[in-house]
């Protein structure tokens, strides 16, 4: 990416957040009105940028993790295998695991316990 695209759209008086759209050189439009806005609270996420051009440095550098996601996504879109795999994940199957297992292995494999080793729930 050699271009970042950011809009800064709104306020929001409520939350105290502002309302950002980004876009790239490498997504498939370059104007930021094209995708999804998304809030930043700046007091809390950027408390060291105290100035307009800090805050807007920090959402410009949030942005360059944002546009890649929108390129992934829309490369996503052309890729039917992944989708399909994706869309195969959907069922009624509630899966449990071990939150050990799940912090300790490194190895990105995930054991799913037998629902007949799951724990259950009392009522």
């Amino acid at each position: 990416m050699n271009t970042l695209k950011m809009k800064i759209i709104d306020w929001d008086e409520e939350s105290k957040s502002l309302l950002v759209k980004y876009a790239s050189d490498e997504t498939l439009s370059v104007d930021p009105d094209t995708y999804y806005e998304l809030a930043y609270q700046p007091h809390t996420m950027f408390p060291e940028a105290t100035t307009q051009e800090e805050v807007q440095t920090a959402l410009a550098k949030a942005g360059v993790y944002v546009a890649n996601q929108h390129k992934l996504n829309e490369d996503l879109d052309a890729d039917t295998a992944r989708l399909n795999m994706y869309r195969g994940l959907v069922s009624d199957t509630v899966h449990s695991y071990n939150s050990s297992d799940l912090v300790e292995d490194t190895s990105g494999v995930v054991e799913a316990l037998a629902p007949e080793d799951a724990p259950s729930e009392e009522v």
